[in-house]
C-alpha cells in the first residue's frame, strides 16, 4: 500500500471512529440499551473509573441498564472529539434529571475500537466528590 493510500485508509477509519463515537452517545440519550451495547465487542470492556471495571456484553448490558434505569433526559455534550486511528477521546459534559433535579457532570473518556468498529475498551474520568454531589 503507498503512502497515500495509507493515509487515506487512516483517515477512513478516523472519521469511522469518529461517527460511531457521536452515534454512541446519542444511544444514550435515547437510552437505547441495545444500541449502546452493541457497539461493543463480545470481549468489550467498560471501565468507570475509579470503579470497578465491567468485561463483556452480559455484564456491560447490566451496567447500562443501572445507568439509564438511575435518570431521565440524559445528555452529553461533546466538547471537544479527538480521534486517532483506533483510539477517540472525548471531552464533554454529561447531564441527567434525578429525582427532578438537573445535575451535570464534566467527563473525560477514552474509546477505543476494533477493525470492525467495535468497543474493546472503554475508559470514563471524572472527580468522584463531583459525581456523588451530583447524584
Amino acid at each position: 500500500m503507498t503512502a497515500a493510500k495509507s493515509a487515506i485508509a487512516a483517515s477512513d477509519v478516523s472519521a469511522r471512529n469518529e461517527r460511531i463515537t457521536r452515534d454512541f452517545f446519542k444511544a444514550w440519550e435515547r437510552k437505547d440499551v441495545d444500541a449502546i451495547v452493541a457497539a461493543f465487542a463480545p470481549e468489550g470492556v467498560y471501565h468507570n473509573i475509579p470503579f470497578a471495571p465491567v468485561k463483556g456484553q452480559a455484564q456491560i448490558r447490566k451496567a447500562v441498564e443501572k445507568f439509564v434505569a438511575a435518570g431521565d433526559d440524559m445528555t452529553f455534550d461533546l466538547l471537544r472529539v479527538v480521534v486517532a486511528g483506533d483510539t477517540v477521546v472525548t471531552e464533554r459534559v454529561d447531564g441527567w434529571t434525578h429525582k427532578g433535579e438537573r445535575r451535570s457532570l464534566p467527563v473525560m473518556g477514552i474509546l477505543e475500537f476494533d477493525a470492525a468498529g467495535k468497543l474493546t475498551g472503554w475508559r470514563e474520568y471524572f472527580d468522584v466528590k463531583t459525581f456523588q454531589g451530583a447524584a
